[in-house]
């Protein structure tokens, strides 16, 4: 047994299912660390959520049909009538309360997300006890905080209300230990999840600062600090300090390297050649900071596909497609000169021909080709991206409500400045025209709308569709007969926010029967 898998296994006998696991006691591991080194690979096997990680983990399969930014096909009456899967995509897409029990395995993302927090408390658990040089200690504690920081982050901003609304209403438990326990676990206020992410976050850049820049500013898969410094302008913006959150942002932007890409570099991808399709979640592009999580995680049940049977003259044949597409919304909010448009969505179309109906695609920035199975993923890809372009729109953001609340001129033309280097990069060569007060109305707004069209499908929107006001919104889905089925989030709906799944109260006493609806 090697050393990576010993050490997982630490981790994997306590591994735990909501709450009913990490309050019910099991016997230990007889493999302790005695090295900072042992604690180090526990941190890939158990705390990164990555394509190469031991455990399985779920976190996003369901997040990317929550918002307005998908839609579903109106042509699904030619689905085989063998397709089993042709409902799964409607759970996630209509909001349902009996989703989780009916995906199984899908979008369980409290329990993948504390599993990775697990991980994360048991490194820091035996931090003090192995040996290693203060560096050494320092590198793998500030990597477990962050990543710790950032599965909080996640799981705050599913099931606890928007800070903004109401932070004092509950979150989620707030686990800081591997220890086993048999005490009940109440869940912590959203203030207190907040507090807890944010304290950690500063002191994970305090000790990574104290390492040699060439570990500060790594691309190895590793956390760094640029990806400390932008998380930190996230959460400071969703709590609306924008002071903090424009400072932080300012830091990522102004103190590194990492480059807008230029888009007219980028060809529109042909469908019918792979090579054509760029990747723009890849180390090598130059606006990545960091990158997380398995793209089968992404694509496992946000792009569901089912087989449709395909008439072409006279012959009929099977083919693998999409349920879910890129809205009318989405797709009308840009120029006709953006070349977002065409480099970010993709098209599909449901015959061989290329012929017939022709669609864009929720894969946003996701690696397609002809060849690609929606089914099997693309093996050791990720799944989320850290990127510079999030700088700029936090920063400009934070700047335009900084402007709106207390007329600050130099913070209107710098959200302006933000804007324009952004977007300068996103339109054809010389045919770019900088911003004017007058053409963006309302500045606010107009970030919030570019916001949306540089990170569509990269799990920002349904998060910013909670902090923004919870506005109604509209789902519509067709049946196998073609028929509109309409499915709605009023104002305020408690549906933006996921009730705890059932499991969570087996055996947690402190969690009131108030705290969950069915399993969502």
């Amino acid at each position: 047994m090697n050393r990576k898998m010993k050490y997982s296994l630490l981790v994997s006998v306590v591994l735990f299912l909501g709450c009913k696991d990490f309050l019910e006691p099991k016997s230990q591991s007889e493999y302790v660390p005695r090295v900072v080194q042992s604690l180090d690979e526990l941190l890939l096997g158990d705390a990164y959520h990555s394509p190469v990680q031991i455990t399985s983990n779920m976190l996003y399969s369901t997040l990317g049909l929550f918002d307005d930014d998908v839609a579903a096909r109106p042509d699904m009456t030619i689905v085989d009538e063998s397709e089993n899967d042709f409902n799964k995509a409607l759970l996630a897409f209509s909001w349902s309360k009996d989703m989780f029990t009916k995906l199984s395995g899908f979008g369980n993302a409290y329990a993948s997300s504390y599993r990775l927090i697990m991980g994360c408390n048991a490194v820091l658990d035996y931090l003090d006890d192995v040996a290693g040089t203060i560096e050494e200690k320092n590198d793998v504690k500030a990597q477990a905080l962050a990543l710790r920081s950032f599965y909080y982050f996640h799981l705050v901003n599913l099931y606890g209300k928007p800070y903004s609304v109401d932070k004092k209403a509950p979150g989620v438990p707030l686990k800081l230990t591997s220890r086993l326990s048999t005490d009940a676990m109440p869940r912590s206020t959203v203030e207190r999840i907040y507090d807890q992410i944010t304290g950690d976050l500063r002191e994970a850049e305090r000790l990574i600062k104290t390492l040699p820049d060439e570990k500060q500013l790594r691309k190895n898969k590793r956390v760094n600090l640029p990806f400390i410094q932008l998380l930190l302008s996230r959460v400071y913006l969703y709590m609306e300090n924008w002071e903090d959150a424009m400072r932080y942002a300012e830091t990522v932007i102004n103190n590194y390297d990492y480059m807008i890409k230029d888009l007219n570099t980028v060809k529109e991808p042909d469908r019918n050649s792979n090579l054509s399709y760029p990747n723009y979640y890849d180390w090598n592009n130059s606006e990545v900071i960091f990158m997380l999580g398995d793209l089968n995680d992404i694509i496992s049940l946000a792009i569901t596909s089912v087989t449709v049977v395909v008439t072409e003259g006279t012959e009929t044949f099977k083919k693998s497609t999409v349920v879910c597409v890129a809205s009318d919304d989405l797709i009308n909010s840009y120029d006709p000169n953006d070349l977002r448009k065409t480099r970010y969505l993709v098209w599909e179309s449901i015959t061989s021909k290329q012929s017939g109906p022709k669609y864009r695609i929720p894969v946003s920035k996701l690696k397609v080709g002809t060849d690609y199975n929606f089914n099997t993923g693309w093996g050791n890809d990720w799944g989320i991206a850290f990127k510079i372009t999030e700088a700029y729109l936090n920063a400009a953001e934070a700047a335009a409500m900084v402007y709106k609340t207390e007329g600050d001129a130099v913070c209107q033309t710098k959200a302006l400045q933000w804007l324009d280097k952004l977007r300068e990069k996103r339109y054809p060569t010389g045919t770019y025209i900088e911003l004017t007060v007058a053409k963006v109305g309302d500045l606010v707004e107009f970030v919030r709308a570019e916001r949306r069209r540089e990170l569509c499908f990269e799990h920002h929107r349904w998060f910013d569709l909670r902090r923004y006001g919870m506005e109604k919104l509209k789902h519509v889905w067709y049946d196998r007969n073609h028929n509109p089925i309409e499915y709605v989030l009023e104002k305020n709906d408690p549906g933006f926010t996921l009730m705890l799944p059932a499991s969570a109260f087996e055996n947690n006493p402190a969690l009131e029967q108030n705290d969950i609806q069915g399993e969502l």
